[in-house]
């Protein structure tokens, strides 16, 4: 029966990350708003996905986003009311899915005129899936797990930073969004590295960190998290490799510009979520041991304590140093 239970709690996961990875691979890309709803031919090479101007679109794109990243949280805590709140928490996406497809599409990214209502077909196939299987999740509870919610919600916003500062923004009187898009493909690794670039953008990597999470939740071991740490690290193995092989004079970046280091980020902090499997790394208590710090109250501290904040330290860095390289020409 917990054997059964865990499955389906790992499988509401990918069930819950469906949109994401289906239009990664370009299904129902029509259908959502941060991509353009013509199939034909169009004055833009890119097809997306686009920072929209339109409030209700943006919300849209980042709940579909970073759901699948709040079920997983909240099924490491295992209790049965957290899993009823994944519940609501994909209810609550899909309705407002529906609400923006049929009452308030906004306009079309590429075209600027208004988008035709089109039922959003992925978020509609995958999220009742996904409530289904943790409703029957629900009736297993597990005990908490303590699995590092921190070092969890930093890696996830290591492996957002695409989504958040590199999808693509276009004004209707021009052409394309950037001459680098223009270039035409010259060999199996610019496909390669153009297709992961794009699933970046589109927020793959977020469902990575998820998946990880969940099998965590599962109590499946490790292996997860190793294996979506290895595949985090594959792009920023490739702009590495693109770097080295390129000739001096085709790279106007240089190369710490060249790599998309939150991934590499993101990768370090699902590996050591996945293998400290002990980690009791709580908010609450960073902000306590924090200000028992500004009280002059350092001695006789919890080594415990001061792991944690010491782990807070380096997100909040690394977050801090992120945000100043955003604002850096990047890849």
């Amino acid at each position: 029966m917990q054997g059964s239970a865990a499955a389906l709690r790992f499988g509401a996961v990918p069930a819950a990350a469906g949109p994401v990875i289906l239009t990664t691979f370009g299904v129902g890309r029509q259908s959502v708003g941060w991509f353009c709803s013509a199939t034909g031919p169009a004055p833009y090479p890119v097809e997306g996905p686009y920072a929209l101007e339109n409030v209700p679109g943006e919300l849209l794109f980042w709940g579909v986003l970073l759901l699948p990243a709040v079920v997983a949280g909240l099924l490491l805590r295992g209790s049965r009311r957290a899993t009823l709140t994944a519940v609501a928490a994909v209810g609550t996406v899909l309705a407002f899915g529906l609400v923006t497809a049929f009452l308030l599409p906004g306009p079309d990214p590429c075209t600027g005129q208004e988008r035709a209502v089109v039922p959003p077909w992925p978020l509609i196939a995958c999220y009742p899936v996904a409530a289904g299987a943790l409703l029957l999740a629900a009736r297993s509870p597990l005990h908490r797990r303590p699995y590092g919610i921190v070092l969890w919600a930093g890696a996830v916003s290591a492996a957002a930073w695409a989504a958040m500062f590199h999808r693509c923004i276009v004004t209707y009187d021009m052409l394309v969004a950037d001459a680098f898009y223009l270039e035409p493909s010259e060999s199996f690794w610019d496909d390669l590295a153009w297709g992961l670039g794009e699933a970046d953008r589109i927020g793959l990597p977020v469902v990575l960190v998820a998946l990880a999470a969940a099998a965590r939740a599962a109590a499946w071991g490790r292996w997860g998290g190793t294996a979506a740490a290895a595949s985090l690290l594959l792009l920023p193995l490739l702009d590495v490799a693109m770097y080295v092989g390129q000739d001096s004079g085709d790279f106007e970046l240089s190369f710490a510009d060249s790599v998309r280091w939150p991934l590499v980020v993101a990768a370090v902090l699902v590996a050591w979520a996945a293998w400290s499997p002990w980690v009791r790394i709580s908010w609450a208590g960073t902000v306590r041991l924090a200000r028992s710090m500004i009280r002059g109250q350092w001695k006789g501290m919890v080594p415990g304590r001061a792991k944690d904040l010491a782990v807070a330290v380096v997100i909040v860095a690394g977050g801090v140093w992120l945000i100043a390289s955003s604002f850096t020409p990047t890849r």
